[in-house]
């Protein structure tokens, strides 16, 4: 047998490895407790871009602003003394302000309320958000606390592991490892404590070239991360910053929550316990409460504006139901985003998911059998077979202005499933477009009780009213109320100037009365190089390019699609239209997230419109005016929801003296008629269809006319 050697290992590389490892075991347990410490620093950053916010909101105001309310102070004094802007005066104290000629007492004390009255009104009015574009550094300061907040958190947990894993054998070890160190101690040990020494040594070796000696680089890596990776991380994943950001408890962090419910009810939502262990997201403060109202009533319609995350909410509930015990759950929703309501649930919750689409009795048995979530669409409900005395715990439906109308067979098939629970969730993220009549009829498939209670009064409530006897049974939060952090949306309407065969082409379409061709203009031509709209649209889109932006391109028409497509060549990706499925519309969707700036993804307003969450893109184009509001906000909504970080423009390309005019003039008309009721959350009337007033025969009319009184 090869004896063991005894030589004694080299004393510097000890002492270094007893120092690293000392020095890792100390980081590993000063680690776990970061927290406060970190989250003291991030409220201190954001604490200093509100500042930052509201000393250059008050610096853009002058000081004339004081005189606002007609107060009669002699403004010129001030300017007099050097005091240019609101930020310099609210600066200033009693007695200086005494000091300045002409001034006194009484006036001083008038100037200091109405600037307190002028920055409370700053502060209930302000939006703050972190600056993407052009940043401050406070900006980057707080980004950067954010991002070591957000991925400290599993970093502790490692830590916390690591240290328990490893301490009590690591002391051993040191303790032995110090006297390889030491010549004296060694001199005088027995082989066999040589031996002793040596094992723990090279212990000591494995461990520090093991997960132990790794354990801090994840961690350094994140402290010494540059701007350009937490700028990167806070763009693809901006909705668990500002989550982070709530968390914080920052008073002016403060949201509308509610959706306005009456006070007695919204407290008792926001009591209603909540197990959400199964969830892999962390919620809102909106979007926890919305899951509270959803179990609290059981039965109920969230109708969120689009982009405000209720698909997560909906998830959160089946979630905190399944902690109770439910097992069986379903998501009746429309085929395009059947496959999106698959993938939602599996990333952000523990559940088991089950796709039953068309007559998939194989995958209803499944679910039958082992529970979680069943995906359906409305047209496979029809052709659902289950036991008579089957109960569901709870039913999910997404789009639910689908089934207004009690005549249907697709009503009729839900309100026989809704039968089977006690649990139902109506979604709708549209202004809902239904007579109150319609909204009466889906408010009695939740609560006939409260929908009898409308019919009572639905003709003679003032919209406060109505809101009010809807909220036992309907939530609406809009972005303005919630999303503080929205970048800015601009809207901005491109009037593009037609060409000789442009103008005959549309004169061809009016006196043929062929209103889609009409609606076409500009885009009728076989040259693009001759279509004004082609051109604006190309300018467009290389503006973003060198913006370094995203665009997407919206039309009604699959043929000014393809010309699009044609016109952009390789910097588009594959058109959506309604006949590309929802799995390869999603795949189109991720690699346009995946693309360089400058990409561009053209869809059908209508196949784009619902179901996709597309934040990569910040510039939006229209080709044509749409005929009903709903149909742009659900656009507008794909980009300017939740995570978008970019200011978002929208273009509307338009063509003079022609009826785009006349039709965006009754567009605005509408959509002033409609906030009045749908924003409160109670149902407007949005109708732009041809068979009311024949609007459309009438548009039309009044057009041959103009163009014959021009000729």
């Amino acid at each position: 047998m090869k004896p063991e050697t005894t030589s004694r290992p080299a004393s510097a590389d000890v002492k270094a490895m007893i120092a690293e490892a000392t020095r890792i075991d100390a980081a590993l347990h000063t680690l776990q407790n970061t927290d406060t410490a970190q989250r003291k620093a991030a409220q201190q950053a954001a604490q200093a871009l509100y500042d930052d916010r509201m000393r250059s909101a008050l610096e853009q105001m002058e000081v004339e602003h004081i005189n606002r309310g007609k107060l009669g102070l002699r403004v010129g004094l001030l300017r007099d003394h050097g005091i240019q802007t609101i930020w310099q005066l609210s600066q200033v104290g009693f007695q200086q302000l005494c000091a300045i000629d002409g001034l006194g007492e009484q006036s001083a004390r008038k100037i200091l309320d109405t600037i307190k009255q002028i920055i409370d009104n700053t502060k209930e009015t302000i939006r703050i958000r972190i600056q993407i574009e052009n940043p401050k550094e406070a900006d980057e300061a707080l980004i950067k606390a954010l991002y070591i907040r957000i991925h400290a958190k599993p970093l502790r947990e490692q830590a916390k592991a690591l240290y328990s894993a490893h301490h009590k054998t690591l002391q051993k070890e040191l303790s032995v490892a110090k006297k390889a160190a030491n010549g004296f101690t060694w001199l005088f040990r027995s082989a066999a404590g040589k031996q002793d020494i040596l094992r723990n040594v090279d212990s000591l070796r494995a461990r520090l070239e093991g997960d132990f000696g790794h354990g801090l680089d994840a961690w350094e890596a994140m402290e010494n991360a540059s701007p350009d990776i937490y700028w990167a991380d806070y763009a693809a994943n901006a909705p668990s910053y500002y989550t982070e950001l709530e968390s914080l408890g920052l008073q002016w962090e403060k949201q509308d929550t509610v959706g306005g419910l009456p006070a007695q009810l919204a407290a008792e939502i926001e009591a209603q316990p909540l197990n959400l262990n199964g969830l892999k997201a962390t919620l809102r403060s909106y979007q926890l409460f919305g899951t509270k109202y959803i179990v609290h009533q059981k039965k109920c319609l969230l109708g969120d504006e689009m982009g405000l995350g209720k698909t997560i909410q909906a998830i959160a509930a089946m979630v905190a139901l399944a902690a109770e015990g439910k097992s069986h759950f379903m998501v009746v929703c429309p085929a395009g985003v059947l496959i999106n309501w698959c993938r939602e649930i599996r990333k952000f919750s523990d559940l088991d998911v089950t796709k039953v689409h068309g007559n998939d009795e194989a995958g209803l048995l499944h679910w039958r059998q082992n529970g979680g979530v069943a995906v359906t669409t409305y047209e496979s409900v029809n052709r659902f077979s289950l036991p008579e005395k089957f109960k569901i715990s709870m039913v999910v439906t997404d789009e639910a202005h689908y089934v207004k109308n009690p005549d249907t067979k697709r009503t009729k098939a839900l309100l026989s499933l809704l039968n089977r629970t006690d649990c139902v969730l109506f979604m709708s993220g549209t202004p809902l477009e239904n007579r109150v009549e319609e909204m009466c009829f889906l408010v009695s498939c939740l609560q006939p009780s409260v929908a009898a209670e409308l019919e009572a009064v639905k003709f003679l409530s003032t919209a406060e009213q109505f809101r009010l006897q809807l909220a036992p049974v309907y939530l609406r939060r809009t972005r303005d109320n919630v999303l503080k952090e929205l970048p800015e949306l601009t809207e901005k309407e491109q009037w593009c100037d037609l060409g000789t065969q442009e103008k005959q082409d549309y004169k061809d379409a009016v006196m043929s009365d062929n209103f889609m061709a009409i609606r076409q203009v500009s885009w009728q031509v076989d040259d693009l190089r001759l279509s004004s709209k082609a051109n604006r649209l190309l300018e467009l889109c290389e503006q973003a390019k060198e913006q370094h932006r995203k665009v997407i391109v919206f039309s009604f028409f699959r043929s000014t699609l393809q010309k699009v497509t044609s016109l952009l060549g390789d910097r588009c990706m594959e058109p959506i239209t309604g006949d590309i499925s929802p799995s390869r519309r999603q795949e189109i969707v991720d690699a346009f997230g995946e693309a360089e700036d400058g990409a561009v993804l053209v869809s059908q307003v209508q196949a784009g419109g619902t179901g996709l969450n597309i934040q990569s893109a910040s510039v939006i184009i229209f080709c044509e005016p749409q005929i009903k509001p709903s149909i742009e906000h659900q656009a507008i909504a794909r980009a300017y929801r939740m995570g978008q970080v970019r200011d978002v423009l929208v273009y509307r390309l338009l063509a003079d003296d022609t009826v785009d005019e006349r039709i965006l003039e009754l567009l605005k008309t509408k959509q002033l008629q409609f906030d009045s009721f749908a924003d409160e959350s109670v149902v407007g009337e949005e109708s732009l269809k041809p068979s009311e007033n024949g609007w459309i025969h009438k548009l039309i009319e009044e057009e041959k006319q103009r163009l014959a009184e021009n000729r």
